[in-house]
């Protein structure tokens, strides 16, 4: 059973009625996860929800979002008098605010938490593994996110990510056991997919002006007759191991597309994005390991479904 709450800025917080029809979306492709409900409201109360500003709900008692409330509205119809509530992810935070332009002579991991994280109430684990960058810069205009994003990405190969406590997870992903999807899960639909555009065979990472290029490639695409190159140019203060995580990330980045397999069955909750997930249909010619990218689980007058959206292991984290 759902069970969802709002905050309001007086500090109440407020249950609401059981949810008709639900979707909540999850991805590593997109910073930023979202919901949507519809639950039956009562006349009388068309303002109270005015000033909710954070979202959670549970799921058979474990936690399975947490975020902010972007709108609601109060709605009277041929179904009675019902609530629409719709929000983001915590990372919605970083990417609704700009960052202050700034130059670190040296940023740590407690900088970029102290100033780009912690000011907008986000809380943070994880990213000891995270080295201190010299020549550090933030640009005029950039989001909060794409600096938390290129510091942990370019500089310490660490995809950022919010869990579903909507904290900001700056550790590498941790595999455990994969999620196996079979007979049982009562598969509705699938499709799988495979997209050459975009894929690059070859990343070369440059200093500007100094000498330095940093190459990385992909030889299982340059096998199948790939032939795709990128040149980057970064600051000259770039050091090596920060050129080198760059250049792979541009790689893995371009092959998130490559290979994708959607899955939809009955049922909730299914994988979350970043787990590995073990295929194993009858009679299906592409079973193997994926990892999930993508995840929807939704509930209407159709029941409980989740889609997931699968790639390759090693192309999205």
């Amino acid at each position: 059973m759902m069970e969802c709450w709002v905050r309001t800025g007086d500090g109440q917080a407020w249950k609401l009625p059981t949810a008709v029809s639900w979707v909540f979306r999850y991805g590593t492709d997109t910073p930023c996860d979202s919901f949507s409900l519809r639950c039956l409201w009562e006349r009388g109360q068309e303002k109270v929800l005015s000033g909710a500003y954070r979202f959670y709900a549970d799921w058979e008692g474990r936690r399975v979002f947490t975020g902010v409330v972007d709108e609601f509205a109060v709605v009277c119809g041929g179904g009675g008098l019902t609530l629409e509530l719709e929000g983001r992810g915590m990372a919605a935070l970083l990417l609704d605010n700009e960052a202050m332009p700034a130059e670190y002579q040296r940023c740590t991991r407690a900088d970029l938490i102290a100033n780009h994280v912690a000011p907008y109430g986000v809380a943070c684990v994880g990213g000891q593994v995270l080295s201190p960058v010299a020549g550090f810069t933030v640009g005029s205009g950039e989001s909060e996110w794409s600096v938390v994003r290129r510091f942990a990405c370019y500089y310490g190969g660490v995809t950022p990510r919010f869990d579903r406590e909507g904290r900001l997870v700056l550790d590498p992903y941790q595999d455990g056991q994969a999620v196996r999807i079979g007979e049982k899960d009562k598969i509705t639909e699938w499709e799988y997919r495979e997209d050459r555009h975009g894929v690059l065979s070859k990343v070369a990472v440059r200093r500007r002006t100094t000498w330095g290029t940093q190459w990385v490639s992909d030889p299982a695409f340059i096998a199948q007759g790939g032939c795709a190159r990128r040149v980057i140019t970064v600051p000259n203060t770039t050091g090596t191991t920060a050129m080198r995580y760059t250049a792979d990330y541009q790689l893995r980045a371009a092959r998130r597309e490559r290979v994708r397999l959607r899955l939809t069955a009955a049922g909730g909750f299914l994988a979350w994005p970043g787990e590995l997930v073990d295929v194993e249909l009858a009679g299906f010619g592409a079973n193997g390991r994926y990892r999930a990218a993508q995840a929807e689980v939704s509930c209407g007058a159709e029941g409980l479904t989740t889609s997931l959206w699968l790639g390759e292991t090693d192309a999205m984290i």
